[in-house]
C-alpha cells in the first residue's frame, strides 16, 4: 500500500531521556513500521540547527516527503511513527502535529530535569553546526538552553491539543531498572503484541569529545562560510546530506567522553531552580498515563 495513511505515534522527548534505547524497543518490533533516522525533523527541527539559524525546513517539502520517510505497510506492520526529541520544544510543531492528526499518539520520555541538561550539555558539545560554550555553567547563562529542564512548560502546548489518553509519559529510571516494564507498557500503548521481546544491545546515546579541537572549530568556521553561498545552503539543508555529514564528522572527529558527575552543589542549585516546573510538572502527570 503506498505510504498515504497518516503515522500514528511521534516521540517528542526529552533528549538523553532513554529516547535511544526506546526508539531501538520500536525499531525492532515487526509490527512497527519504524522511521528509518528514528528523527525525521519534519514538525521541527534540532535545537542546535534552531539556534544557529540552519533549519533544514523540512516541514515545506510537504506531507507525501514525510510519508516517504517511513516503511510503507505490509500485512504485518500496524502502526508506524518516529521519535525526535527536538519536537518537544516547539509550539510550532505541537500546532502543526495536531494539525496533521488530532488523535495521534504521543510517547515522553522525562528523568531529573538537573541530570538531563547536564547530560545533553556534554552531549552537544561536540555538534558541529552550533558549538555549545566551553562549561556547563556559561551554558546555563543562556535562557533558552537552561529551560529545556522545564518539562512542564514545554509540555503544557501538547497537552492543550491532544486528549489526555493519547499521551504516555516514560520515566528514565524506570527504563534503567525495569526496562521489560516499559517495553510491554509502550508496545500496548501502541497497539503491537507486547510479548515481543527483541534481542537488542544497550542503547545509548553516550557523550563524545573531539579527537582534535582545532579541527573542530575549523569545521564549524567552514561550514558557516559555505552556508552563506547561494545554491550550496540548500544542498546542505538536504536531510540526506545533513546526516552524511554529521555522521562523517562524528565518525573522523569524535571520540567516547567520559565526564565528572554534576557536583553536589551544582545539583541542589539547579534542582532548586526546576522545582516550581517540577511540581506543576507533577500536577500535569496525574491526569496521564505514566510508566514510572
Amino acid at each position: 500500500m503506498p505510504n498515504v495513511l497518516p503515522i500514528d505515534f511521534i516521540g517528542i522527548g526529552a533528549p538523553k531521556c532513554g529516547t535511544t534505547w526506546l526508539s531501538a524497543q520500536l525499531e525492532a518490533h515487526p509490527q512497527i513500521g519504524f522511521a528509518p533516522d528514528k528523527e525525521v525533523y519534519y514538525f521541527a527541527d534540532t535545537i542546535p540547527r534552531r539556534i544557529a539559524g540552519q533549519e533544514l525546513r523540512c516541514f515545506d517539502r510537504g506531507v507525501t516527503w514525510y510519508h516517504k520517510q517511513f516503511p510503507e505497510f505490509n500485512g504485518e506492520i500496524k502502526c508506524r511513527g518516529e521519535f525526535c526529541p527536538a519536537y518537544l520544544y516547539s509550539e510550532e510543531a505541537a500546532t502543526r502535529i495536531a494539525a496533521y492528526r488530532h488523535d495521534i499518539k504521543l510517547l515522553v520520555c522525562l528523568r531529573p530535569p538537573a541530570e538531563m541538561i547536564y547530560s545533553w550539555y556534554w552531549y552537544g558539545r561536540n555538534a558541529v553546526v552550533n558549538a555549545l560554550p566551553d562549561s556547563f555553567e556559561k551554558m546555563m547563562e543562556n535562557p533558552f538552553l537552561r529551560d529545556l529542564g522545564c518539562f512542564a512548560r514545554h509540555l503544557r502546548p501538547y497537552l492543550d491539543r491532544f486528549p489526555a489518553k493519547n499521551i504516555l509519559v516514560v520515566q528514565f529510571g524506570v527504563i534503567q531498572h525495569d526496562p521489560d516494564r516499559v517495553r510491554r507498557g509502550v508496545y500496548e500503548f501502541l497497539g503491537v503484541d507486547p510479548d515481543f521481546k527483541p534481542q537488542l544491545e544497550a542503547g545509548k546515546n553516550a557523550a563524545r569529545a573531539p579527537r582534535f579541537p582545532m579541527l573542530q572549530s575549523g569545521v564549524q568556521r567552514l561550514y558557516a562560510g559555505i552556508s552563506a553561498v547561494p545554491g550550496v545552503d540548500k544542498l546542505l539543508k538536504s536531510p540526506v546530506i545533513s546526516r552524511m555529514l554529521h555522521e562523517t564528522y562524528q565518525l573522523l572527529n569524535t571520540k567516547a567522553q567520559k565526564y565528572e558527575p554534576l557536583p553536589p552543589e551544582e545539583r541542589v542549585k539547579w534542582e532548586g531552580y526546576y522545582a516550581a516546573d517540577q511540581e506543576e510538572l507533577s500536577r500535569l502527570l496525574r491526569n496521564l498515563k505514566v510508566i514510572d
